[in-house]
């Protein structure tokens, strides 16, 4: 019910009072060019046991011949239908609020060069900024990544990525102003090893805090249906980038049945990452104990705002006195996903999450977590009332969060005009 919500709500306290407000506007062929204009924002008020507002979203994007340039806060694109428990993506979901960026890139997949009947490919660059409360403030970070398609025939097409992200500058409590110089900033997007002006652990390994997946896809035909196969492989060092973690992944299948029936779109997916290449830490090649989405310095992981960047399975985020950084890396989880209609345009979604958690290497779960969560929502249109009609129950049973059951009810309206 709270993650993979852009961060919207508030995870701790028993009752939540939301307002959003949505405002989007677009410019089609401005002035008679080729470029498309996009402006939005969300508005959020949230009481719950004290009062807080935030912008949830609140961009500008410019479209150009399957190019976009895009500032501000923005979501990711949703895939398989919101079902997947980390939009099919192992460190890219949209579970924590959007940080202020910048990005170029790509419209999805556009064809490439004189091969456009058989190859495309999307790509994207983007710089921001980590400006919550964190161990190191003032973090930045990059993020670029690359996904080259090929078709086979008609229907069967095979993807396969990289996403790259590095944390570096910012001012630590411990090593005052990190480097953060052009030349510097060269040495962190290359993945090379700090020079002397660096602390000694970027000199021995890689600048700043890198991390990443590989990304694998393949989309064909089951007689009328289609399904998404993929894998997304995690990598904090040149340990996983070079699979030493092979058995870390996250694997899934998605079967769009393209009918309107009672169960039209189902997600199954495994994720284990428990070996993390090996229990034994080698020091100066640094392999072994890869400790995900964590760092040494940039202690405050990969979160952003209280919530996990990555898959929200990394899980619980541990801020102030109880520590810092994901204090839950090795897991294994099965997640299943279905979504349909009951009648003609009432549609409904389910996604139910069974964890094992075993904590991290040098604080581990002793003994190990099991874990339990679901989500059942039921939408109800305009169409048959004057306003649109969630309504939504979960419940979480295990040992990694308090026994819990909630509901959630929304109520939204929408006023639409034409764009320019």
């Amino acid at each position: 019910m709270v993650h993979n919500q852009q961060g919207k709500y508030d995870a701790v306290n028993p009752h939540n009072q939301v307002a959003l407000f949505n405002g989007y506007y677009k410019f089609d062929s401005l002035f008679k060019s080729p470029i498309d204009i996009e402006l939005a924002g969300t508005y959020v008020a949230l009481y719950s046991n004290s009062f807080s507002n935030n912008f949830n979203q609140l961009f500008a994007k410019a479209h150009l011949w399957g190019w976009k340039l895009e500032a501000g806060l923005f979501h990711e694109p949703e895939y398989f239908n919101q079902l997947s428990s980390t939009n099919g993506n192992i460190d890219r979901s949209n579970n924590n609020r959007p940080y202020p960026r910048i990005r170029f890139g790509t419209n999805e997949f556009i064809p490439f060069l004189f091969w456009k009947r058989w190859f495309s490919f999307k790509a994207e660059y983007d710089e921001g900024i980590l400006n919550d409360e964190r161990v190191v403030s003032n973090t930045r970070l990059h993020h670029k990544s690359l996904y080259a398609r090929a078709k086979f025939t008609n229907n069967v097409y095979a993807s396969f990525g990289l996403n790259h992200f590095v944390m570096w500058g910012g001012i630590s409590p411990v090593y005052g102003e990190l480097p953060s110089s052009f030349k510097d900033y060269l040495t962190y997007i290359t993945g090379g090893a700090g020079t002397s002006n660096f602390p000694t652990t970027d000199q021995q390994n890689v600048a700043g805090n890198q991390l990443g997946s590989y990304h694998l896809q393949i989309d064909f035909p089951i007689k009328q249906y289609k399904a998404s196969l993929y894998i997304s492989h995690p990598f904090e060092d040149h340990s996983g980038m070079e699979f030493d973690n092979w058995r870390d992944n996250l694997y899934g299948i998605f079967i769009n049945l393209n009918e309107e029936k009672f169960i039209d779109k189902i997600v199954y997916e495994f994720m284990y990452t428990i070996h993390q290449s090996g229990h034994i830490h080698q020091f100066g090649v640094m392999r072994g104990r890869d400790n995900y989405f964590n760092h040494g310095y940039y202690r405050s992981g990969f979160t952003y705002k209280g919530y996990t960047m990555a898959s929200p399975l990394f899980s619980p985020v541990l801020i102030g006195d109880q520590g810092s950084g994901i204090g839950n890396t090795r897991i294994l989880m099965h997640h299943v996903g279905f979504s349909g209609k009951l009648h003609k345009s009432v549609t409904w979604d389910g996604k139910f999450t069974y964890s094992r958690n075993m904590g991290t290497y040098n604080t581990p779960y002793e003994p190990q977590r099991n874990q339990f969560s679901a989500v059942f929502n039921l939408n109800i249109p305009e169409s048959k009332i004057p306003f649109d009609l969630t309504v939504s129950v979960a419940g979480d049973l295990g040992q990694l969060y308090p026994k819990r059951g909630g509901i959630m009810l929304s109520i939204s309206k929408k006023w639409h005009q034409k764009s320019y």
